[in-house]
């Protein structure tokens, strides 16, 4: 006998029945709104520092397109200092807070927060004591004031910014981080349009935006509208001074050797040549510094991600972490080739055609060669924070700075700027092959130790 023909939809898969099919459905929604979440969680600190980045390439720009060399160069060695003591309170103060304040209930969290602006004054007041002595010295006592009010309405406003991070809000610091970082620019053009900009009314801006900011996110961390609880008051001050001590002192070390790198040579080379000669590097920096956002963003996913896969050893770790420091490296290789190959192109863009920093393409094609190396190592460093080896992020900071003023007095005393910059190449070469080298020996030997157990 002959099958009967089959018709041409019965040969087909059977078809889902609706309740599959509304099960499929449920998931993929599901898998969207998680999807969505994980983006939102993950956008919001994006454009918090973009914002951020924005703001402070737009202030410099400004300033170096508007102050003469001898005063931009005085602004840059100023806010390097500034930059140096805000690394102290951010590593004994911002930092553990942080950790602190995520976990903690909303009681305790106020009292945590009254308890770190007092920590952050025992702090502050010492450093403002020295930077006053420093303007001092520098013939710019003119300046204390503006930069003392600058400074500490600044750090105000990061405890309550730290505070809102901890808790994963980066949505509710963005309007305060625009009024901050973005109104400062707003204002310092508005004062340079009415010929009335100076350093020091320069810093009286950036002090009355954070300011501003300041009290926008102390409303939004909910700081104004509780006071302590008296029946919950937290831990003793002495307390939370040895606990943040004991969380920031390793990160002080390296964030105060990570930023004196440069510092150290803005300073020597201003007291060699000028204030005026410090304003040209500063100026090839800024530009340089436009790769920060994507460094910063991926520093702060490498050590949680080498963190989660270190319980499979370090080699494990660095198979986790290594894609994303690739996944970056095209951009920073593509940036770093436009410095070196149009620097006089980008110079014009940003500084404008009658700059006298247009003439800065030697300069910035050694530069460009020096952040290159720094974006490998810095990527290194991350990793070592994520698998508990953040000692050894901080010999390659120490050799680092070491290598810095080694190479740079010879050559700064020779070639002025150009030896400045070829200063900063040699020891970023340096730190990078030590960097190599520590990750190679970290690796063997972990992987000698598990094959022993």
């Amino acid at each position: 006998m002959h099958a009967e023909p089959v018709p041409g939809d019965k040969v087909l898969a059977p078809q889902p029945q609706p309740a599959a099919i509304r099960r499929a459905a449920a998931a993929i929604r599901r898998f969207t709104a998680a999807a969505g979440a994980q983006a939102t969680r993950l956008g919001w600190p994006l454009v918090d520092q973009a914002i951020v980045s924005i703001g402070t390439f737009g202030l410099t720009v400004a300033l170096a397109r508007t102050l003469a060399p001898e005063e931009y160069g005085t602004f840059a060695l100023l806010l390097g200092g500034l930059m140096v003591l805000h690394m102290v309170t951010a590593s004994l103060v911002f930092y553990p807070l942080s950790i602190r304040h995520a976990p903690a209930a909303e009681t305790e969290g106020a009292a945590l927060l009254h308890a770190s602006l007092a920590l952050l004054a025992a702090v502050a007041l010492p450093a403002m004591a020295a930077m006053a002595v420093g303007l001092v010295l520098a013939g710019r006592a003119d300046l204390i004031l503006p930069a003392w009010a600058y400074f500490a309405l600044w750090q105000a406003q990061e405890v309550f910014r730290r505070a809102l991070f901890a808790r994963l809000r980066f949505a509710a610091a963005i309007p305060g981080d625009s009024v901050s970082y973005l109104g400062q620019v707003a204002v310092v053009l508005a004062l340079a349009q009415a010929g009335r900009l100076s350093l020091a009314t320069a810093l009286l801006a950036m002090a009355a935006t954070s300011g501003l900011a300041a009290l926008h996110q102390a409303v939004a961390a909910g700081f104004l509208r509780r006071g302590r609880d008296p029946k919950n008051p937290g831990h003793s001050l002495a307390a939370v001074a040895r606990d943040f001590w004991d969380l920031g002192r390793w990160s002080l070390a390296n964030n105060v050797l990570a930023i004196m790198r440069v510092q150290l040579l803005l300073w020597g080379l201003a007291s060699f040549a000028g204030a005026a000669t410090a304003a040209y590097l500063q100026a090839g920096l800024n530009l340089v510094n436009l790769m920060n956002p994507l460094v910063i963003g991926l520093c702060n996913i490498i050590p949680q991600t080498a963190a989660l896969a270190h319980a499979g050893g370090k080699a494990a770790a660095w198979r986790a972490a290594r894609p994303f420091a690739l996944a970056g490296a095209p951009v920073a290789v593509l940036f770093f080739l436009v410095l070196v190959l149009v620097p006089e192109l980008l110079l014009t863009l940003v500084y404008g055609a009658d700059s006298p920093y247009r003439d800065l393409t030697l300069p910035v094609r050694l530069l460009a060669l020096w952040a290159l190396t720094n974006y490998t190592t810095d990527m290194i460093c991350s990793y070592f924070h994520g698998v508990e080896a953040a000692r050894l992020a901080l010999v390659v900071n120490a050799m680092g700075a070491a290598a810095t003023l080694a190479a740079a007095v010879p050559l700064v005393a020779g070639f002025g700027l150009v030896g400045a910059c070829l200063a900063l190449c040699l020891a970023g070469i340096a730190r990078f092959a030590l960097a190599q080298g520590l990750l190679g020996r970290l690796i063997a030997e972990d992987g000698g130790e598990s094959r022993r157990a």
